[in-house]
């Protein structure tokens, strides 16, 4: 079952949407917030995997707060400001559906979430997956010969075992999302690491064999944290 959340401060669409999703025994609903910071302690105590939300929250856009989280769950905005649709989706947006909700829209979102999220979850029992390489080029790639994934223009760069290195067009969170979790952590705006290819770890950089490194970006210390908590007995000092 798909936990989910609800962000918006009118308390009839949280209402009409649980309302709608109340016959789909697919997704379950884990928390509604009526602001910014109600959602922020849904997302630390329940871990969400999909988010319905309003863009104008009060005096907040929620767009900003969602740009700053290093872990995102999938997102379906239900806004009243279709003015905000290209925004919604550059910040990874599975879909925009502009008030009142109409049940056919909501229903084409749900199915879309529901493919995308159980996909991810199937692929945390994956060893290898497929990237597009050419036009008409699929090449396998396993997880274990990933030593990390650089953001390289508008092509993602993979470092691979042995030297090797694999040139892709995908955005880095997009592949982020398809990538397991539990093994795979981004640590800077351009940079996913492999976690059990790491050979040191601290606070401002990860080496891996062969001299090569990669710097943690201000904003990911969480995720050096995570990953410490995850595979060691103690936690180094942070300074």
């Amino acid at each position: 079952m798909i936990k989910y959340a609800v962000l918006d401060d009118d308390a009839l669409i949280i209402e009409e949407l649980d309302n709608l999703m109340l016959n789909d025994n697919r997704f379950k609903n884990i928390g509604n917030a009526c602001n910014i910071r109600q959602l922020q302690d849904i997302l630390l105590k329940n871990k969400p995997q999909l988010v319905f939300a309003d863009i104008k929250i009060g005096n907040d856009n929620f767009l900003d707060f969602w740009n700053k989280l290093d872990q995102r769950p999938e997102l379906i905005i239900i806004t009243s400001y279709p003015e905000y649709a290209l925004s919604a989706f550059e910040h990874e947006a599975l879909h925009f559906i502009t008030k009142p909700i109409k049940p056919e829209k909501l229903f084409t979102a749900v199915e879309r979430a529901y493919r995308k999220i159980t996909l991810h979850i199937a692929s945390k029992e994956l060893t290898f997956f497929f990237l597009q390489t050419g036009k008409n080029k699929y090449t396998r790639v396993a997880f274990d010969e990933i030593l990390f994934i650089e953001a390289d223009g508008e092509y993602l760069k993979l470092h691979l075992v042995d030297d090797r290195e694999l040139l892709v067009f995908k955005r880095l969170k997009a592949l982020l999302q398809e990538l397991p979790a539990n093994r795979f952590k981004q640590i800077h705006r351009s940079y996913i690491i492999n976690v059990s290819q790491i050979d040191s770890i601290d606070y401002h950089e990860v080496a891996f064999k062969g001299n090569k490194t990669v710097p943690v970006g201000k904003t990911y210390k969480s995720a050096i944290e995570e990953i410490l908590l995850g595979n060691s007995t103690s936690i180094p000092n942070k300074n």
